[in-house]
């Protein structure tokens, strides 16, 4: 398409895609997510339907928000870490809006891991155009003092 968006009348994945496990109710609703390996790393998406869709016609910024937020559970599982990361930075910058149908795509890269933070960044795109560019700290907890059915 001209536009570079990929449009889909249905949620399905690229080839590859399976959808993301280990994630919370709240991740559930605001997707479905999915995730597939690549050589070099993970890769997460998600087709934009209109329950995603803001007054505009753009994907809301809090589904995006969230897209962003959920690359840190990729990149644990990416690096084998059997630890709970909870939230302590998220920077999003919007740099265009995704659209009913897109397809986003993001592929997480590791900035730094120390013994307790993981540093990691992300440029999300639909079709040719990035639409996020995503920066992130974890704070790496053991699993047992996260609570019940933490990722």
């Amino acid at each position: 398409m001209p536009d570079g968006h990929q449009h889909s009348s249905r949620d399905e994945a690229p080839d590859g895609f399976v959808p993301t496990m280990h994630v919370r109710p709240f991740e559930h609703f605001a997707g479905p997510f999915y995730e597939r390996a690549v050589d070099d790393g993970i890769e997460l998406g998600f087709r934009v339907r209109d329950r995603h869709l803001n007054a505009t016609g753009a994907c809301h910024g809090g589904v995006l928000a969230t897209f962003a937020d959920i690359q840190g559970y990729a990149l644990k599982k990416l690096l084998d870490l059997a630890v709970a990361t909870p939230t302590i930075t998220l920077s999003v910058d919007y740099l265009a809006p995704a659209r009913d149908g897109d397809w986003v795509l993001g592929r997480p890269q590791l900035v730094k891991q120390t013994g307790k933070m993981l540093f990691f960044q992300s440029l999300c795109s639909a079709g040719e155009e990035t639409v996020l560019r995503v920066n992130g700290i974890y704070r790496l907890t053991r699993a047992e003092l996260a609570g019940p059915n933490r990722f």
